[in-house]
């Protein structure tokens, strides 16, 4: 059956409508982190930090600190959430609460768990984008950023192609890891490498190899597209770049993580 399919079946919106009914009944608790989280990185690093290194040079024009790292920290927050919630949110599920057994013995099929997990990932992790894009308007309104703000709703339905992209990575680790003990080594593996180089927090130096590297990450397309879009209003070859990046990770990830995760749920390949 093509792995595909599944994601458009109900039972796999009703895995979905099912982790947004928990979610939601911590919804106070749920509410700090996309709330803080951006707010604090603002200020830390925006204003504070920002204040303290001054202006920085950025495609050709001088801006500062807090309107480079602005669109970064909408591009991290995207990436960040949908990989965290794929891979710790969903082996909890899988191995702890034994949440996926009781699904499976209805008429919900293995792959629509798996799509189920990504899309709730996805989907969560737009949801705090789009706090984030009410952060930046509030900071807008006190005056300190000023950006293209009618780009912001144009952009959501990219972040959340990113988010569905990250939670087929974070799905793969899933499947692979033996334990929750295990759960550090995709954050040296691939969160702080894929951070790190993707221009979210600073320019990257003119360093040949690394280049190289940048060009195939796709959250530093996304960092660099969205910076043009909301600085200078401009879309750029970079917004293309990051979804035909999705697009490959989710066509070569997906079919790999319903085989892994069959083999691992059910002990077949």
């Amino acid at each position: 059956m093509n792995a595909y399919f599944p994601a458009f079946n109900w039972q796999s919106r009703a895995i979905l409508a099912r982790h947004i009914r928990v979610h939601l009944r911590n919804w106070h608790t749920a509410t700090v982190p996309p709330v803080c989280e951006p707010l604090i990185m603002l200020v830390a690093f925006g204003i504070g930090l920002g204040r303290q290194i001054g202006d920085l040079a950025w495609n050709g024009v001088t801006l500062d600190y807090l309107h480079y790292l602005a669109p970064g920290i909408l591009a991290y927050t995207t990436f960040m959430s949908s990989f965290f919630q794929s891979l710790f949110g969903a082996y909890v599920r899988m191995h702890f609460q034994k949440s996926w057994e009781g699904q499976l013995t209805t008429q919900v099929r293995l792959e629509h768990v798996v799509w189920g997990e990504a899309l709730w990932a996805a989907t969560l992790a737009t949801a705090y984008a789009v706090v984030v894009c009410v952060m930046l308007v509030i900071f807008g309104a006190t005056g300190w950023l000023t950006l293209h703000w009618v780009w912001l709703p144009i952009v959501v339905p990219l972040l959340f192609l990113m988010a569905l992209a990250f939670s087929a990575v974070g799905l793969w680790f899933t499947s692979l890891l033996p334990s929750i003990d295990h759960m550090s080594l995709p954050f040296f593996l691939v969160i702080m490498p894929v951070a790190f180089a993707s221009s979210t927090y600073f320019p990257l130096p003119p360093v040949p190899y690394l280049d190289i590297v940048v060009q195939l990450n796709p959250l530093h397309h996304l960092a660099e597209g969205l910076r043009h879009l909301l600085l200078d209003g401009r879309v750029t070859w970079h917004l293309a770049a990051a979804a035909g990046l999705c697009l490959a990770m989710l066509g070569l990830l997906i079919p790999l993580d319903m085989r892994l995760l069959r083999k691992r749920v059910f002990g077949d390949g």
